[in-house]
């Protein structure tokens, strides 16, 4: 059953950065982490659970560099979401140390003859001892792993905290409405949290092994030690159900942005605009909507999120979270209100003519339709009714 779980991560995993990468580029450095943890699952399982050579030969110390990211992976996650930051200074380039000495202390391995990988993988599982005297490295004993990879994470776990803490006065500063505060809190503590007592466990356990004088499977499948860190690492991809808003990311206000804006048209007159007044993005949901309303975006059959991130040059979470929280509407469900406006206008306009399918066809691409199709479709769904049917009842 663990098997399965921790495939089901690896997938839940991967998909997160295909189809977040592109709103919210943080979101990588979470999926990384998660990733990591998911491979190192996998390792544990068919080390101390499974009985395939191939399998376990084939995760068995090729993954070492991995455990040296977790931390890694983290940090920039939290600092990112504090910062509303993704990019990786020159710096940062220092933290990818510890796993590049792994995987130059372990390259030789890979080289190795698949039988030999495949001797190494069955005396592990036969007799977990084997790890702690087994030795493939070449800069350093490829069984400290056993010790050094809870031990970095502990590093860097502390690190978050202390980020984490200092980020907090700071949060207070940008003066965000309860709501998005308390957002961004709630799911870094029990980020953190859970990360810190998977790896307290982890580390834990790891001393325990070194340590004792005999270690076989029975005992460390037996051990509440061992369920325990089962339980809080899994349970971190978990968190992400609990907490859908973050994969687009939480924006972060900085003062003085478009302070010199002056809001010249009346949002009502483009939608029913919904906000509270302390939101320090309602500025911005307003420029946002002030710009769709002049400039007329909506008819233009290429309009999407994107298109309007780089006109106002506005990040795309940022637009999420506008229409998220403050304006309380989907992106399309507004674009598709504004572009059947425009044509009723037009259908109004024509009302006292036969119109023909070709005439229809045109005011579908004048109001920013791509098809007469996605024009009937979406005005019937807004309206209740055809577009020939309405123009029969004006």
């Amino acid at each position: 059953m663990l098997i399965y779980i921790v495939a089901f991560k690896l997938i839940i995993s991967l998909v997160l950065a295909v189809f977040n990468f592109r709103v919210n580029k943080n979101t990588i450095y979470l999926t990384g982490f998660l990733v990591t943890i998911a491979l190192s699952g996998l390792l544990h399982y068919f080390a101390f659970m499974g009985d395939n050579a191939s399998l376990m030969a084939v995760f068995n110390y090729h993954i070492t560099p991995t455990y040296y990211l977790f931390g890694p992976f983290l940090f920039f996650y939290v600092r990112g979401t504090l910062t509303d930051r993704n990019k990786l200074s020159r710096r940062d380039y220092f933290h990818f140390i510890p796993a590049v000495i792994s995987f130059l202390s372990i390259l030789p391995f890979y080289f190795k003859n698949w039988d030999y990988k495949l001797i190494v993988a069955r005396k592990i599982i036969d007799n977990p001892e084997v790890l702690k005297v087994w030795n493939e490295g070449v800069l350093y004993p490829s069984y400290f792993n056993v010790i050094g990879r809870p031990m970095f994470f502990m590093i860097y776990l502390i690190a978050t905290i202390a980020l984490f803490l200092r980020y907090n006065r700071s949060l207070a500063k940008y003066g965000p409405v309860s709501a998005q505060k308390t957002l961004i809190k709630r799911w870094l503590v029990w980020l953190i949290s859970l990360s810190t007592l998977a790896c307290t466990s982890y580390f834990t356990g790891a001393i325990m092994f070194i340590f004792s004088n005999v270690v076989n499977k029975e005992l460390v499948n037996s051990s509440p030690l061992g369920y325990l860190t089962g339980i809080f690492f899994l349970t971190i991809p978990l968190l992400i159900l609990a907490f859908p808003p973050i994969l687009y990311g939480i924006p972060i206000h900085k003062k003085g942005k478009r302070k010199n804006f002056e809001h010249k048209v009346d949002a009502s007159d483009v939608y029913s605009f919904v906000g509270k007044s302390d939101d320090p993005f309602q500025q911005d949901a307003k420029y946002i909507l002030d710009n769709i309303h002049e400039e007329k975006w909506y008819l233009d059959p290429e309009f999407n999120v994107d298109f309007l991130a780089l006109k106002l040059d506005i990040p795309k979470h940022h637009i999420y979270y506008c229409f998220n929280y403050i304006i309380k509407s989907k992106f399309t469900k507004l674009r598709a209100q504004l572009r059947i406006s425009h044509a009723k206008k037009l259908l109004e306009e024509k009302k006292s003519q036969n119109l023909s399918q070709d005439d229809m066809e045109s005011i579908a691409l004048t109001s920013g339709f791509g098809t007469l199709y996605r024009f009937i479709s979406a005005f019937q769904e807004e309206e209740g009714t055809t577009p020939m049917e309405y123009v029969k009842k004006l």
